[in-house]
C-alpha cells in the first residue's frame, strides 16, 4: 500500500485532496501544517509528500528544507502546490531541491495522474502548470 502525506492550511484543500486522491492502494494522512507533517513523516516515512508552499508558522519550503537535510527522507518524492505569484519560490524548491511544482488552481485530472505516476514509478513527473 502507498503511502501519502498532504499539508495544508486550509481544511477544504485537504478534504479536497483526500477525497481526490482516494483508491484502494493508498493510505492518505492530512496534516494542518509544517510541524504537524514533519511529525507524520517521522512516525512513517510517506512514499509520497503533497505540500502547500505558504502556510504560516513552517512553510511548505522549510518543510521541503528539513526533509531534504534528512538522510531518512532527503529523497522523498514531494509535490508542492502553489498560487501563481510564488513562482520564484517555486522555482527554488523545484531546481534545488527537485521537489514537483503544481500551480493553483489546478487541474484535478492533472494532480490525479501526476500522483499516480509518481507513485508508479516511484520518480516525479515534469512540473505541471494549469
Amino acid at each position: 500500500m502507498k503511502h501519502i502525506v498532504a499539508c495544508d492550511d486550509e481544511p477544504h484543500i485537504l478534504e479536497g485532496l483526500r477525497h481526490l486522491l482516494r483508491a484502494e492502494d493508498r493510505s492518505i494522512q492530512v496534516a494542518s501544517s509544517g510541524p504537524e507533517a514533519l511529525a507524520l513523516i517521522a512516525q512513517q516515512t510517506p512514499d509520497l509528500l503533497i505540500v502547500d508552499i505558504m502556510m504560516p508558522e513552517m512553510s511548505g519550503l522549510d518543510v521541503v528544507a528539513a526533509l531534504r537535510a534528512d538522510d531518512k527522507t532527503k529523497d522523498l518524492d514531494i509535490i508542492i502546490l502553489t498560487a501563481k505569484g510564488q513562482a520564484q519560490d517555486a522555482a527554488l524548491a523545484q531546481e534545488v531541491w527537485g521537489a514537483t511544482v503544481v500551480a493553483k488552481p489546478f487541474s484535478p485530472h492533472k494532480l490525479r495522474e501526476l500522483v499516480s505516476g509518481t507513485l508508479e514509478r516511484k520518480v516525479c513527473a515534469k512540473p505541471v502548470s494549469t
